[in-house]
C-alpha cells in the first residue's frame, strides 16, 4: 500500500481541464470543496497565465453548439451557460425553429396532440415564440385536425 501525497489545487485544476474545458466558476466551485481560497486563487492565476483556461466567450460558443446538436432550446442553453458562469449567446430564431420541427418529427408519437407537443418543446427549453410558430406550422399543414 503506497501513501500518495494529496494533490495541490493546481494539479487538481489541471486534472479537471485535461478531461474537458471548464469555466473559471466551475473550477472555483470544484476546488473550493478541498482547498483554501488562497491556493485556489494561485492555481487559477497559473492556469490563466499558461493559457489553459479558454476565454469565456469561446467556451460559451462551444458549449452552446454542443447543446444545439442535442436539440436543446435557447432558454435551456442560456440557463446552462449561466450556471457555468459563462456569457449568453445570441438567439438564432430560424435555427431554433428548425430544431423544434426536427424534434417534433423525431419524438412526437402524435404530431397533432398539441398539449404534448407544447410540453415536449417547453421541456427542451424552447421559448413561447418558437413553440407558437411550430404549432402554427403544424396546424397550417393539417387544418382538418384542428
Amino acid at each position: 500500500m503506497t501513501n500518495k501525497a494529496p494533490k495541490t489545487a493546481l494539479a487538481k485544476a489541471m486534472d479537471y481541464l485535461a478531461r474537458r474545458d471548464h469555466s473559471e466558476k466551475e473550477l472555483i466551485e470544484k476546488l473550493s470543496a478541498r482547498y483554501p481560497e488562497e491556493e485556489i486563487t494561485a492555481a487559477l492565476t497559473t492556469v490563466k497565465a499558461r493559457g489553459w483556461l479558454p476565454p469565456a466567450e469561446e467556451l460559451a460558443e462551444k458549449v452552446a453548439l454542443s447543446l444545439h446538436k442535442k436539440n436543446k432550446g435557447h432558454l435551456y442553453i442560456q440557463n446552462f451557460l449561466q450556471k457555468k458562469g459563462l456569457p449568453e449567446t445570441p438567439k438564432e430564431p430560424e435555427i431554433e425553429y428548425e430544431k423544434a420541427l426536427a424534434l417534433i418529427a423525431s419524438n412526437a408519437k402524435d404530431p397533432h396532440d398539441r398539449k404534448r407537443l407544447v410540453s415536449l418543446l417547453k421541456n427542451r427549453g424552447f421559448d413561447t415564440e418558437t413553440i407558437s410558430r411550430v404549432i402554427h406550422e403544424i396546424r397550417r399543414n393539417t387544418p382538418s385536425l384542428y
